[in-house]
């Protein structure tokens, strides 16, 4: 079964029922599903192809993706956040002939970003489909394969997941088992939709006959007024809670009615549980764990167990095996350090076109997911750290050497290192220390990030050294840049006092 059979499902036994909501316009299942259908009957000459698909967070994103399903073809969606840098990376690697865009990115990025592309189909906001060139070509994909969802967006080389239709029926009914998602329920999508989080929350609202209601987080009335729409399960990364916690009378008035507030994308402390208890005392708390790899979520915490194991990320989802392993790959004991290895339904067909990875990822069914762990005497498990080098903003992860290459590529610098550093609302942000080349200018390289970078990736500060951030070893690492950070900002604290 496809995820776009639920929506033929209830087109038939509940037509009228909302599907999708954005902004003051809202579809019904039936006229869903008859605009998925006008979308797919221009793919089906198609023989399971890939199609990029570049669209904003929108209902038009969803019936494009829905409509790539029907046709029995791939879906490959890009993240509009990305640096362009990073999309043009991702396609000369992926081989993907064919895109599906709207109008409105078709015009955001240019005739010329498109010329890679055999075929070029643009949506328009009255769903009419423009053709601009069609060009089939014979494509051998795994036969499984439906969707690829990318693990990060500024990484060296993106690896792209790809998922089957068991990958993302299966992790759908297990969230809609975990939340009770009904027919009743609408889910407010405002993270993006192309990542795993926001694609679960598509997949299993519309599994269960509920509704989406499609937003963003531009504009913080907005979030709020969409929560006011009979919203009952609202999802975000712990950043996102941060964020409508600066508000907090609207944050009480606006999740008075509010169910379930879910959360996933990284930990959630107790600081931000315990203002969310005190403004809305009863709301629900659930957060949940997961990775690309496992199609989206592994674990969840019980919302009673939330005081008290806010630190750990509680236990499997259902249909889930989780386990700590060792060095060997043996189980460990309780209160014993390993790598966090997950079992199921929901776990990825492996990396496209990229077995060697693969082969490092899941071994002898197991995926590993890179996460230092220990399993509790109670059976749940707390995250240590991760295994690897990417820093997490918001729900963004973040390969801090693609940005020092990117900039080191295109100013006039000598090195560029990245520092993660606090950010109250991100929980993480990045500054910058660089070995400037003669007639560096700080403002040029604050304006080259401003202009290429996403927000999120631009830096809070810009420093200047004149040495290599080397440890006791002679090598360049993550802690050593931090250390050296910390040197350069301990001096500038001394000269300034």
């Amino acid at each position: 079964m496809r995820i776009d059979a639920y929506i033929s499902e209830y087109a038939r036994k509940t037509p009228q029922n909302i599907a999708l909501e954005e902004g003051t316009n809202s579809i019904s299942y039936s006229c869903l599903d008859t605009d998925i259908n006008a979308i797919a009957s221009h793919l089906t000459d198609f023989n399971h192809c890939r199609f990029a698909i570049l669209a904003e967070s929108s209902m038009r994103y969803i019936k494009m993706l829905m409509a790539v399903y029907r046709s029995a073809n791939i879906a490959i969606p890009l993240p509009i956040e990305f640096p362009r840098f990073s999309l043009e990376k991702l396609l000369d690697t992926a081989h993907i002939n064919n895109i599906l865009t709207t109008d409105t990115q078709y015009s955001r990025f240019g005739e010329g970003f498109f010329e890679r592309f055999g075929t070029v189909i643009v949506l328009s906001r009255d769903t009419s489909v423009n053709i601009l060139r069609k060009n089939i070509e014979t494509e051998r994909n795994n036969p499984e394969l439906r969707l690829v969802l990318y693990t990060s967006g500024t990484t060296g080389t993106p690896k792209g997941v790809m998922l089957s239709d068991r990958n993302l029926v299966s992790n759908a009914e297990s969230i809609i088992k975990v939340l009770r998602l009904t027919s009743s329920d609408k889910g407010a999508l405002v993270i993006s939709p192309h990542h795993a989080f926001g694609n679960s929350i598509i997949n299993s609202h519309l599994a269960s006959g509920g509704s989406v209601c499609v937003g963003n987080m531009n504009f913080i009335a907005s979030v709020f007024n969409l929560i006011e729409s009979d919203v009952s399960i609202f999802y975000g990364v712990p950043s996102t809670y941060r964020i409508l916690l600066k508000y907090p009378d609207r944050f009480k008035r606006s999740f008075a009615k509010v169910r379930t507030a879910a959360s996933a994308g990284g930990g959630m402390d107790k600081a931000i549980v315990k203002e969310m208890k005190e403004l809305v005392p009863g709301l629900e708390i659930l957060p949940m764990y997961g990775q690309t790899e496992a199609t989206a979520r592994l674990a969840y915490l019980p919302a009673e167990d939330v005081d008290e194991f806010v630190d750990t990320i509680g236990k499997a989802i259902p249909g889930v095996t989780l386990d700590v392993f060792d060095s060997d790959c043996n189980p460990a004991e309780i209160n014993t350090t390993g790598e966090l290895v997950a079992a199921g339904d929901n776990i990825m067909l492996g990396y496209l076109d990229d077995e060697i990875a693969t082969e490092k990822k899941i071994i002898n069914g197991w995926l590993h997911t890179g996460d230092l762990a220990q399993k509790l005497p109670n059976g749940y498990i707390r995250l240590l750290g991760r295994k690897d080098d990417l820093i997490k903003i918001g729900d963004h992860r973040v390969n801090p050497r693609e940005i020092e290459r990117n900039i080191e590529e295109n100013t006039e610098v000598s090195k560029v290192f990245v520092v993660p550093v606090p950010h109250e609302l991100m929980g993480t942000a990045i500054s910058l220390l660089v070995i400037p080349s003669e007639g560096t200018e700080i403002e040029n390289l604050f304006s080259f990030c401003r202009k290429n970078l996403p927000g999120y990736l631009c830096p809070r500060e810009i420093l200047f050294i004149d040495h290599l951030p080397l440890s006791e070893n002679g090598k360049i690492s993550n802690r050593s840049i931090i250390e050296e950070y910390k040197h350069v900002k301990a001096n500038m604290q001394k000269v300034c006092s």
